[in-house]
């Protein structure tokens, strides 16, 4: 039965009541639904790998091949090439990937490309700036000049985060300007004082926990896990060097660890800071029992011990996370 004999036979079968608008209806109603679930589930499974995740991947693979591939071919050729030459294959290679990157996003806001071409600026600019003050004759007696030139590109990140409003572009920001603030202290301070820079880098660990607070529910949120984690790494790490040779540190690290464990929980709702805070009770721990019980229990005792100490932090670790953290 062809298209013509089917409708002639439907308005047939209409004019003698023996099917009605409303069956078809039906039937039209059936189909549709039919359709529409095999399509819903292809498009939960799709949900599973999304294509801007995909697209955000070949970005950056693509970006850490291409900045890989210029830094090679600009390392061949270094030794040819003169003053203005080496600046721009460094510099001005730099500023034109973040030309473009800024063009690409200024043109559409929410595409990934432009932060793949700034992701290329960003990791050639900073040594380009460096090459720029060595080919124009800088005096590398003191530290001031690299301290003065990595924080302008620090303040050009920072502009452009600002006006972006991008997380790759806030990542450069942080990256240059921790390395302002250690290339600072040490032009401040010609003659290194002990342990200033353990000191400075709880402060910035400490500050990194509290962007990573602030930046919560904002567009910089994919960079509050790195915040979190270098945070906490800086702050126990720097700290726990201090405990070797100062009794204070010694006296104050446990309640330190402890409290982040509380923090993490009650606080930052943060398994990344839980982790590192856990790590840095077990490592005060050993230091602990290796100073002060291996002499005088033995030492096949003091492991015996330590191991079941670490098992127990561990276990009230994974209580904390299962109670307060795990959704």
């Amino acid at each position: 039965m062809n298209k013509q004999e089917l409708l002639a036979e439907l308005s047939r079968q209409l004019k003698d009541g023996a099917i009605t608008e409303a069956d078809i209806q039906e039937v039209l109603t059936t189909e549709a639904s039919s359709e529409a679930q095999p399509a819903g589930n292809a498009l939960h499974h799709s949900s599973l790998l999304p294509a801007s995740i995909v697209t955000r991947l070949l970005f950056v693979i693509g970006a850490i091949f291409i900045a890989l591939g210029i830094l090679y071919l600009i390392a061949q050729l270094w030794d040819d090439l003169g003053s203005l030459a080496r600046i721009a294959v460094t510099l001005g290679v730099g500023m034109t990937f973040a030309a473009c990157g800024s063009w690409i996003m200024h043109l559409d806001q929410d595409r990934e490309l432009g932060s793949a071409f700034h992701g290329i600026g960003g990791f050639i600019i900073p040594g380009g700036a460096l090459v720029t003050l060595d080919e124009m004759g800088a005096n590398f007696d003191s530290s001031w000049p690299v301290t003065l030139t990595i924080g302008m590109v620090f303040g050009f990140y920072a502009l452009l985060a600002w006006y972006h409003r991008r997380v790759i572009l806030s990542f450069f920001a942080f990256a240059n300007g921790t390395a302002f603030i250690y290339l600072l202290m040490d032009s401040l301070l010609p003659v290194i004082y002990e342990n200033v820079f353990d000191y400075l880098t709880m402060c910035l660990g400490i500050s990194y926990i509290l962007f990573a607070q602030l930046f919560r529910d904002s567009w910089n949120e994919r960079l509050v896990p790195l915040l979190l984690f270098f945070g906490a790494i800086g702050l126990y790490g720097a700290a726990f060097i201090q405990v070797w040779d100062s009794l204070i540190f010694e006296m104050l690290y446990p309640f330190l660890a402890f409290g982040g464990m509380v923090l993490s929980v009650s606080v930052l709702s943060s398994r990344i800071t839980l982790t590192v805070s856990t790590l840095a009770v077990i490592a005060y721990v050993i230091y602990f029992t290796a100073e002060y019980f291996a002499d005088s229990i033995g030492w096949p005792i003091a492991l015996i011990l330590l191991g079941f100490t670490v098992i127990g932090i561990g276990y009230f670790s994974i209580r904390l996370n299962r109670k307060y953290l795990q959704s």
